[in-house]
């Protein structure tokens, strides 16, 4: 990690997205890696920058380059926290942008109820679509409109475009929101019902992702553009029914993938566009009768978990196309080969006590963090959030957190930088003052931090300290019943859960503890047969074994066992390495 690189500050600056040095978190270019970038990469942002009062910090997803900038040492600078308010002119109602609204089918009258400005700049019409925060304007969305699809951003906005119905007498589409991908679906819709029915209907700030991974699902180095939808908490709360009108290629369909994922697919619905694109074009090609019936038909995601091949027709063709899927890396070659990890799954670790097991679970929560950008919400009841933290900071900096350790201790700038990337990539949920929680309690925290953060892993560590729901203690049938509410959690929000679990008292064989599995793991069997994926880690005399006792997909890893070696001071976990063997068995092979 670099420390004050007045180089990289440079290269920060002169970048559109920082150039103010304004307070927030950004993605941008890559001062390290940036020139050396495929032309096709050429405007990826993996370079995560965080910008406080009095330094820089950041990490390159891509070439790992990091480093903190103390700015009240090197530059004299004051941090912008206030954006002027933007002042927009009144509409020209018989210019060219309202013609060319009228040309694409939306009413003028629509259009005019909702925050946009018709105009002309540079000689051109445009149509600029505002967002309002407040009784402010922080962000207009300027779109030209004769033909060519050009945008552009005066300010920035984290919510969602469109005004809430008033009352006027129309019935209301009870319990309902509909979610566009562009403004235009969103004046398209709102024309499809107008006079008819109430409905509210709002359109994203920033359209589709472009960035998805090979599975077709959002990258998480996106995960900051889908901010608003934590900010536009209150429109969801309540509301049955959530209409994903995102177009029908394959952005749009990673776009509603995730929208799901964060807002519960048991209450999302999908428009089918029988073959167009999106919401204006089936206007123009079908009129506003037959598109309000299209949005109103919309089919469920998923359909109360019975579903046609057709639900499933993306994944189906990829795997078709691509073969059999992959999970991630673990961050150790070794453990790789007994398995790889997926969101969607069960994962138990157990172990005895002392045996490392969430030193072991610690690793890899970093290393998926650093190489994937996985965001993970720690549920752990043995320790201290800021203990905790410290344990990650040593794994993060591969120096101690503490002094009194007896070799090199991080140094303030390191213990800094950790601490803003433990901030960009983990949640902590705190029970420390409130009693243990149920499940139910749990998974209803893990649903916001999905809902602000799109994190992916749950890590419940350890299990016994959940309450059960009827306040009982936990038997075979509850916990089987627990389990079997985190699976369905898992896979209809897309998240990887981890239990740590104890095994019951151990037992010997031939003198030595035998190793535990899931059958052992104390209260119910169901440990064993519920996980996709079932790990021990054991600790001997040389080193620490790491066994794969449950493996539900052969394509994702195998049953079998490895060995690490264990650095306490930071933490860490290592791969043993190969001793290469030189010695000449040859020359006794005749003797």
């Amino acid at each position: 990690m670099e420390v004050n690189n007045l180089e990289h500050l440079n290269f920060i600056k002169a970048q559109n997205r920082t150039q103010g040095l304004s307070v927030g978190q950004y993605k941008t270019k890559c001062p390290v890696c940036y020139s050396s970038r495929k032309p096709k990469n050429k405007n990826d942002t993996p370079l995560s920058v965080n910008i406080s009062y009095d330094k820089v910090v950041y990490n390159c997803f891509n070439c790992d380059e990091s480093g903190i900038i103390n700015l009240e040492e090197k530059v004299n600078m004051e941090v912008q926290k206030k954006v002027k308010p933007i002042k927009v002119d009144d509409n020209v109602m018989d210019g060219e942008s309202a013609k060319w609204l009228t040309d694409r089918g939306i009413d003028l009258d629509v259009a005019t109820a909702l925050p946009l400005s018709l105009m002309s700049k540079n000689k051109k019409p445009v149509i600029g679509f505002q967002y309002i925060q407040g009784d402010e304007v922080e962000g207009v969305k300027w779109r030209t409109a004769n033909g060519t699809k050009n945008f552009w951003w005066e300010g920035s906005s984290q919510t969602l475009w469109g005004n809430k119905e008033k009352a006027n007498g129309l019935p209301h589409v009870e319990d309902t929101i509909i979610l566009t991908e562009g403004e235009m679906d969103t004046l398209a819709i709102k024309t499809a019902f107008k006079d008819v029915f109430h409905v509210d209907c709002y359109s994203v700030p920033n359209g589709a992702p472009n960035k998805f991974t090979k599975e077709n699902k959002i990258d998480p180095m996106e995960d900051g553009r889908f901010k608003y939808v934590w900010n536009e908490k209150d429109k969801f709360d309540g509301i049955s029914r959530i209409i994903l009108a995102t177009d029908s290629d394959h952005q749009g369909d990673v776009l509603a993938d995730e929208l799901s994922r964060r807002l519960d697919k048991a209450r999302c619905y999908r428009v089918d566009y029988e073959g167009l694109k999106d919401a204006n074009d089936y206007l123009l090609a079908h009129g506003r009768d037959k598109l309000r019936d299209i949005i109103l038909n919309a089919e469920p995601l998923p359909l109360h978990g019975v579903n046609t091949i057709k639900h499933y027709t993306d994944e189906f063709q990829s795997l078709y196309a691509e073969g059999k899927p992959k999970g991630i890396s673990t961050g150790y070659e070794t453990v790789d080969e007994l398995f790889t990890l997926k969101t969607g799954q069960l994962m138990t670790i157990t172990g005895y006590p002392n045996d490392g097991k969430s030193a072991f679970l610690n690793s890899i929560i970093v290393n998926i963090a650093k190489n994937h950008g996985w965001k993970t919400c720690f549920c752990s009841f043995e320790k201290g959030i800021a203990y905790h933290s410290a344990e990650i900071a040593q794994l993060l900096i591969g120096k101690s957190f503490f002094s009194d350790r007896g070799k090199e201790r991080m140094t303030q700038e390191e213990k800094d930088f950790a601490e803003t990337w433990i901030n960009e990539h983990i949640l902590f949920q705190d029970y420390m003052q409130s009693g243990m929680p149920t499940i139910t309690q749990v998974l209803s925290k893990m649903k916001d931090a999905i809902m602000r953060h799109g994190v992916r892993v749950l890590v419940i560590d350890p299990f016994n300290f959940l309450r059960a729901e009827d306040n009982k203690q936990f038997d075979h049938q509850s916990i089987s019943d627990m389990l079997s509410q985190v699976q369905l959690f898992c896979k209809s929000f897309d998240i990887l859960c981890i239990f740590v679990s104890h095994p019951s008292k151990p037992v010997e064989y031939n003198g030595k503890k035998r190793v535990p599995d899931g059958i052992m793991i104390s209260g119910s069997m169901a440990w064993f047969s519920k996980s996709d994926i079932g790990v021990t880690v054991y600790r001997t005399e040389e080193d620490v074994e790491i066994h794969c006792w449950k493996m539900r997909w052969a394509w994702q890893g195998k049953q079998g066992v490895v060995s690490l070696d264990f650095d306490p001071l930071s933490g860490r976990y290592i791969e043993k390495e190969e001793v290469e063997d030189d010695y000449k068995w040859a020359d006794i092979m005749f003797e």
